[in-house]
């Protein structure tokens, strides 16, 4: 970036760390706009020692099938990923037995009905449930629905979908209740949930829902050398067609006829940053106070405030000899120590593991561990000693699946994974609880009271999940280039 003094001026400024912020970066500088990317977190997107690597989110991307909205980013943009479908997708592990959730909807279907033969006519009527519901859900994004109807036009659209989504939502939260009453069955649920949606499964029963229990039968993808390289891919290629990416801290930011912002990068100011148009990151660390100092974002905190973090992912990071591993062990598994406990602190714990023979995360011979377990409260509220409490937990739960683990651990620094779960907690998406949520997709939208200033991130479509932050990015960006 220029430093010299002399002034640029920027199609658009991009402000935050989330893949949101960078799928929106690179959209604008693929149409050709002038575009810079302030990151606030030096942190980099993995995490490598010892011959291990391990991606910093270890939770589940989805959106990479075809036709899907991240494939089809990549294939818009020329990013090769090496990548393959998984087979089991999931297994969700009990104290007595495991379930695998295959691609193939029959075969999970009877591998449901032979761990719960008494279930087996609820379970074949919820999944007919999902299959529709979710298709509807699935529909409606397809549709360009506006689920936060901003214009009279929105409105009437939104009106004429409404009693075709009311009687979906009854169906489907209906059959969701009955098969919530075997606590196991209910445990699957959530656990899904829990990694393919960005929403509080608790309490709560949108259509959304539908769509996120569908994905997980056949959305599920090993990313060789990790996911990574799929985030420098898209930093590359932002990079290859103009764009520039900023480390600094942000001093001031005005947001009038033309966006200024002054920064700092490495303590030092630099020239003052100028731009048409700026998309903000709701994962931006200073986004609720710059909500509350402009009174045109009055309305926009208003719905804001309704959407409250309600569990937050810790993980630690570990090396073991391939030996220890299962040979049946998936990539992607939940361990659940409790069926009637809660999803939080250590009892469900999520596994990613490298493959066998994947050099690029692990020494031959062995694999690398990212396990992660929910907390109510953000890893950066809470000292090391409870988080260190809380890693035992873990590890004890691990140990039950992996009954050599002590023997066969490799590696672990769990002062440093600490550190990382501190210092990369805004920019891992969060689990929301929303006031009466109705269709669950979308919260906020990406346009503001001021018409350069727009939003990104995973708060935006909680719902969609993963899915939903890549929708948020390129939205913003069609709407900051003039596209509707």
């Amino acid at each position: 970036m220029n430093r010299a003094g002399n002034k640029t001026m920027y199609d658009t400024i991009v402000l935050g760390d989330d893949p949101g912020s960078l799928v929106a970066a690179v959209t604008l500088a693929s149409h050709e706009k002038k575009t810079i990317l302030l990151t606030m977190d030096d942190t980099p997107d993995l995490y490598s020692e010892s011959g291990y690597t391990f991606d910093i989110d270890p939770l589940p991307w989805t959106g990479l099938n075809r036709g899907d909205v991240l494939r089809q980013l990549l294939a818009h943009l020329l990013i090769t990923h090496e990548d393959h479908l998984l087979d089991p997708a999931l297994q969700i592990i009990f104290q007595e037995h495991r379930i695998d959730i295959y691609n193939d909807t029959g075969s999970y279907l009877k591998e449901m009905e032979r761990e719960f033969p008494d279930e087996a006519w609820k379970i074949l009527n919820f999944y007919k449930s999902i299959a529709k519901s979710g298709a509807f859900a699935s529909g409606l994004i397809g549709k360009n629905l506006h689920l936060q109807p901003e214009t009279v036009g929105d409105y009437i659209n939104l009106l004429r979908n409404m009693p075709a989504i009311i009687l979906k939502k009854r169906a489907f939260a209906a059959n969701l209740i009955n098969i919530q009453k075997e606590p196991e069955l209910k445990k699957i649920l959530e656990a899904q949930i829990l990694l393919l949606s960005n929403l509080d499964p608790h309490g709560i029963s949108p259509i959304s829902f539908a769509r996120t229990l569908s994905l997980s039968l056949n959305r599920f993808f090993y990313h060789t050398g990790g996911k990574h390289h799929l985030i420098e891919g898209l930093k590359k290629k932002f990079e290859a067609d103009g764009g520039i990416i900023e480390r600094c801290s942000i001093s001031t930011l005005e947001m009038e006829r033309a966006i200024k912002a002054n920064v700092k990068v490495g303590g030092e100011d630099i020239p003052t940053i100028y731009g048409r148009n700026i998309i903000i990151s709701t994962k931006y660390e200073k986004f609720t106070s710059l909500l509350e100092e402009n009174r045109k974002f009055s309305a926009l905190r208003k719905r804001y405030d309704k959407i409250k973090p309600s569990l937050y992912p810790f993980t630690i990071h570990i090396g073991v000899q391939d030996r220890c591993i299962p040979e049946k062990m998936g990539v992607y598994v939940v361990i659940v120590s409790d069926e009637a406990g809660p999803d939080e602190d250590g009892n469900l714990l999520f596994l990613e593991t490298s493959e066998p023979g994947d050099a690029l995360r692990a020494p031959d011979g062995k694999r690398a561990i990212s396990a992660t377990t929910f907390l109510k409260n953000s890893p950066s509220e809470l000292d090391n000693n409870a988080l260190e409490n809380i890693a035992e937990i873990m590890l004890k739960t691990l140990g039950g699946v992996l009954p050599f683990l002590k023997e066969n651990l490799d590696f672990m620094d769990l002062e440093k994974s600490i550190s990382i779960s501190k210092s990369r907690h805004r920019a891992i998406n969060h689990k929301y609880r929303v006031k009466n949520p109705f269709i669950g997709m979308s919260f906020l939208p990406n346009k503001t009271p001021l018409k350069n200033v727009f939003l990104t991130g995973g708060m935006l479509m909680p719902g969609l999940g993963f899915e939903g932050e890549i929708m948020s990015g390129t939205n913003a960006a069609k709407l900051a280039i003039g596209e509707n």
